[in-house]
């Protein structure tokens, strides 16, 4: 099942260093051969280093969990050849030489091609012993595994059984008990809820939090109010046309494709042919349909007259493109060589975004270019005044005509939605020394896209106890929430045991639904279980669970359809994924196995910092 010279499209894969050998995740082609500190992870006596995770990451995006992966797999590369290490396994030479020459990316019309080989090499910087080692490596691995991934077969009489479970259907509908229907019955007083307050008094503690004034300068309130004349907006848009949507151009054309292989003599050919066509529409230009309709031999416009509809700058091959959009409407081109044959083309409309529909939109982009200097400007005016009148923000008021606002009590730890007074950056000014403790107005914050904000406190108020009256009704609603939902557990509970005794039940059912195991239609992994864990022997069968919410749910199993035999192909692939369990348990126990035999040590190095050779 693992056999190198059968699997090469994983090795090729494996050597290129694009995938890691995905079977238990093993490393790939480059092993640490580093002896000196610093290292990562020492693995017995095999030391593991950064440089070994940025070659094994080689062309793969990398991130913290690409890099914990490929990490493991290094260790449990590692593992194994400790193990070959100890008991001599060796590759042979001709065991070498033939995995390397049954390589695709080596062989030219199915043999070993040594120039292809070389190549292979200069392209990745690499001697051949050096690559040669490498493979032999992989060649050690999947020989030491071998015996537990090789012939697995898993019994007929389970995967019969398996297939019977996973098809079986069960019509089941539900009941469900929630927590606020027994709100009246849940009994408190004030003892009760003085209670809870006492044993749970640090979940009633108020965060430190300040209230704050603060002022807001951005470049688009300022743009609010800049005025923009109707000539202004023209020469803006000329100016900048391409930002409110592309030209497009509608063309035609007649083509006389050109094979790859073709001929000199053959392309010469064409190209006359083309150049006859050519002169036949310029000396009728209304006829450009009907000969393309005739002649051309571009399959997706030919039977539209060589119509190609509208397009965008860069739509068309290079040579096509430079072509069209020089030329005016009505205009036919020369005859035009791309990498598809000879065109001629028609340069039907050229279509520009109208003026009226995007006059808005120019209207928007002008006022916010014309308020980025006023921005820059009114920028150093609020850093100096809000510095040097820094007890109050009536200077900066004065000076910018900015009204400042007042916020609510804020604590440290970001909250709500307000993009403001829920930034990080205004919560660590305002809980900043020179803010909180000497009263200061802040420097300016800069929130991104040219805005800015001020702040100062106004009030403090340090983290304390919340008195009882202050959380009373919280307790309440929480003591009524975990209480009704012991009474719901109750009820359901004994329905539960009624129902399975045969006792009726006062109680409204949903819509029967058809489940399956592999067909639950959202319902959790619990529940299914629960449903499926019901003894259907006798119908209806009922199963109760007591869900996270508090809620209990009553299950009613009342029909069940046996699954369908399995088909061959189904038969076979139910034994497939069993003998995959079946190896992947083994192969799991044995890499256990070696973990204890040889120690992992950490090294001095960190997982995501940079690599020494970098």
């Amino acid at each position: 099942m693992f056999k190198f010279v059968e699997n090469n499209k994983v090795v090729i894969q494996v050597i290129l260093g694009l995938v890691a050998l995905t079977f238990v995740g093993f490393g790939v082609s480059s092993y640490s051969s580093v002896a000196e500190d610093p290292y990562l992870v020492k693995v017995g006596s095999t030391k593991i280093a950064l440089r070994d995770i940025d070659r094994e990451l080689d062309g793969q995006p990398v991130d913290a969990a690409a890099r914990q992966r490929a990490l493991e797999g290094l260790i449990q590369r590692s593992l194994i050849l400790n193990e070959t290490g100890k008991t001599g396994l060796q590759v042979a030479p001709m065991q070498l030489q033939q995995a390397i020459a049954a390589i695709p990316a080596f062989q030219d019309n199915g043999q070993f091609s040594l120039d292809k080989y070389k190549a292979f090499l200069d392209r990745r910087q690499m001697t051949g012993p050096q690559f040669e080692e490498r493979i032999g490596r992989d060649l050690l691995v999947q020989n030491q595994m071998e015996p537990f991934t090789a012939g697995q077969i898993s019994s007929h009489a389970v995967a019969e059984r398996i297939g019977q479970l996973l098809g079986e259907t069960r019509s089941v509908s539900a009941t469900v008990l929630a927590a606020p229907a027994f709100a009246s019955q849940v009994k408190l007083d004030d003892a009760t809820v003085a209670a809870y307050y006492k044993a749970n008094s640090d979940k009633f503690k108020a965060p430190e939090a300040v209230k704050l004034s603060y002022v807001v300068l951005s470049q688009a309130q300022l743009a609010q109010n800049v005025s923009v004349s109707d000539d202004e907006l023209h020469k803006f848009y000329q100016q900048h046309q391409a930002e409110f949507g592309q030209e497009q151009r509608r063309a035609s054309h007649i083509l006389l494709a050109v094979p790859q292989n073709a001929q000199p003599a053959d392309v010469a050919k064409i190209k006359a042919q083309a150049d006859a066509i050519l002169k036949q529409v310029r000396a009728n230009p209304a006829s450009f349909a009907d000969v393309a309709r005739a002649r051309s031999q571009d399959p997706g416009s030919a039977a539209k007259g060589g119509d190609l509809g509208f397009f965008p700058r860069g739509a068309m091959v290079k040579a096509f493109n430079d072509v069209v959009f020089q030329m005016k409407p009505g205009q036919i081109s020369e005859v035009v060589r791309s990498e598809f044959g000879f065109h001629i083309i028609k340069l039907e409309a050229i279509q520009v975004p109208d003026f009226n529909a995007v006059k808005d939109q120019v209207a928007q982009q002008l006022k916010l270019q014309k308020a980025g200097n006023l921005f820059r400007a009114q920028s150093d005016t609020l850093t100096e005044v809000a510095y040097q009148q820094g007890d109050s923000l009536k200077g900066v008021q004065d000076a910018l005509k900015l009204v400042p606002q007042q916020s609510g009590w804020l604590a440290r730890a970001p909250s709500g939605n307000d993009p403001i007074l829920s930034n990080p950056k205004v919560l660590d000014a305002a809980f900043g020394n020179d803010v909180l403790v000497k009263k200061h107005n802040s420097e300016p914050v800069d929130l991104g896209n040219n805005t800015l904000v001020v702040v100062r406190v106004t009030d403090h108020q340090p983290a304390h106890q919340l008195k009882l009256d202050e959380v009373r009704d919280a307790i309440k609603m929480q003591l009524i929430a975990t209480d009704g939902a012991k009474l719901a557990v109750a009820k359901g509970q004994a329905m539960l045991a009624d129902l399975k005794a045969g006792k009726p039940a006062a109680t409204q059912w949903t819509q029967p639904r058809d489940l399956s195991r592999q067909q639950g239609l959202g319902l959790p992994v619990a529940d299914l279980q629960a449903i499926f864990a019901a003894n259907t022997a006798k119908l209806p069968a009922y199963a109760g669970i007591k869900r996270a919410s508090g809620e209990y749910v009553i299950y009613r199993v009342e029909a069940v359809k046996p699954a369908p035999a399995l088909t061959p192909e189904q038969r076979a692939q139910l034994s497939g994924l069993l003998d995959n369990m079946n190896t992947n348990a083994q192969v799991a126990g044995y890499l256990q196995s070696l973990r204890a035999r040889y120690p992992l040590t950490g090294g001095k190095q960190q997982l995501n910092s940079q690599s020494q050779d970098e």
